[in-house]
């Protein structure tokens, strides 16, 4: 990255940018069924989580190894059905951006040294998918992804060393900040020691959010020009 950077902006997807009405929980599913001929595929916790910590659990629970040539052979169907699981959600289940999205990133993008990139359970084939299939995918310089970590919480390392090499930036700097709409994004900023803005667009009311610690929590990222005050206060 040739640009100085002075701060960072990290976006978690699912909840906070957009939401997708199941797609991605209905399309792991039919892939576990293609390739490994599951009849029914029990349930598991996805939200907040990440795709490979994900992957092995389901794995596991219907009797399978947990082992890369499995989780390969899965995730690859879920790559391919994920994009028709999207638009079938787009029109059935209320997948769309969320309110003020596109107007935050397009006056964000105009802010010089701000760089904005994500932080995310989803592998980055995922992240890219599902943020292309809403047109948000050129928005982000940089990544931090779950493409090799089973826990949110050990994302914290993965973060640190991406923004030293990437961007030339500590989180100690206080030049870094996390937006997220779940708890586990809250504890993931603390993790790092950078602050955290906590939207309510995932199902977390506000005093929920702010009990565990979000430095500011709004209902959505409409509000764009307060938001930008807050970001340039607090970062620039």
């Amino acid at each position: 990255m040739n640009a100085v950077c002075k701060a960072v902006l990290l976006f978690d997807i699912d909840g906070t940018l957009i939401r997708c009405g199941g797609a991605g929980g209905r399309a792991l599913e039919a892939a576990l069924q293609m390739e490994f001929g599951v009849p029914k595929v029990q349930s598991v916790a996805l939200h907040g989580r990440t795709d490979f910590g994900i992957m092995n659990e389901l794995l596991v629970l219907h009797g399978l190894t947990a082992n890369e040539q499995n989780r390969k052979q899965l995730m690859q169907r879920y790559f391919s059905l994920l994009p028709d699981h999207l638009r079938c959600s787009q029109v059935d289940n209320g997948a769309c951006r969320l309110p003020g999205v596109v107007e935050l990133l397009d006056s964000l993008s105009e802010l010089d040294g701000l760089v904005t990139g994500l932080m995310t359970g989803n592998m980055r084939a995922s992240a890219k998918i599902k943020l292309g299939h809403f047109q948000l995918w050129h928005y982000f310089r940089i990544g931090i992804y779950g493409d090799q970590v089973d826990h949110r919480p050990k994302m914290a390392a993965a973060a640190t060393q991406t923004l030293a090499t990437e961007c030339g930036i500590s989180a100690a700097d206080h030049r870094v900040t996390v937006i997220g709409d779940t708890p586990l994004d809250i504890q993931l900023a603390q993790a790092m020691g950078v602050r955290c803005l906590a939207v309510c667009t995932g199902g977390y009311t506000a005093d929920e959010l702010l009990k565990c610690g979000a430095d500011l929590v709004v209902d959505d990222l409409s509000a764009t020009e307060e938001l930008l005050d807050w970001f340039c206060q607090k970062c620039l």
